[in-house]
């Protein structure tokens, strides 16, 4: 019996797309709030360290992916390959999100030395489990969730930056680029699910990945706000 995939896939990312992550205490006061150099840094660290390391376990979805999920291991490879600037490292996401850091006066080395808060530490264990111990399918739905999602905090962060005045069109890149480019990751993973999804039992199990997902990354944007908001800055590290 051939699955609906549209009457699941819709709904999902419709709930996906109207899930609170998206309209999160931390956007709305990053977008109506001027942070001091030092909480904007703290933002900084922990949303870098993330960046950093998603690569990697992204890497190991593509890794566990059965070889023989080809459709799925293609769209995949689309949404890695943009990750890392489509072949070029100067362009590589993680590049351009650093290209910020130096217009915030942080180096490599200060980089380097961000320890994650739990919650960071917490989103990206979860994000492994789901990736490379879970099912392919529950990773799938894991990755669909973190792409459709993935748009929102961009609609907050470009404008939020902008209104400081300080910041040039370069440093900016890699917010500017991402309010486009994520349409594109969450048709790469929808297009995924419609080419790998073979059953209710298999689309049972991409929503229950995507939905824990949503709920993690909810989980993330709250010790973020703990972190920027309610912490007294106190420079390097945490």
């Amino acid at each position: 019996m051939a699955v609906p995939l549209n009457a699941f896939l819709n709904p999902l990312i419709r709930e996906l797309e109207n899930h609170p992550v998206n309209s999160n205490p931390f956007f709305l006061a990053f977008r109506d709030r001027v942070l001091s150099p030092m909480r904007l840094q703290a933002w900084l660290r922990q949303y870098h360290y993330f960046c950093k390391h998603f690569v990697k376990v992204l890497e190991g979805l593509l890794y566990r992916t059965p070889v023989e999920e080809l459709e799925m291991r293609i769209e995949l490879i689309k949404t890695l390959h943009s990750e890392l600037g489509n072949g070029r490292s100067d362009q590589a996401h993680i590049r351009l999100l650093e290209r910020f850091a130096e217009a915030l006066d942080l180096t490599a080395a200060d980089l380097d030395r961000t320890v994650p808060i739990r919650e960071v530490e917490t989103y990206l264990s979860v994000l492994h489990r789901l990736f490379v111990d879970s099912d392919y399918l529950t990773a799938l739905g894991s990755e669909l969730a973190v792409e459709v999602t993935a748009g929102a905090e961009f609609r907050y962060f470009y404008p939020g930056l902008k209104r400081y005045g300080t910041f040039s069109a370069r440093d900016l890149v890699f917010f500017e680029l991402h309010l486009e480019i994520e349409d594109f990751h969450s048709a790469w993973l929808a297009d995924a699910v419609r080419k790998t999804a073979r059953s209710q039992a298999d689309l049972d199990r991409v929503a229950a990945g995507a939905r824990t997902t949503a709920d993690a990354w909810q989980a993330f944007w709250q010790g973020m706000y703990r972190e920027v908001f309610e912490t007294a800055p106190t420079g390097a590290g945490r």
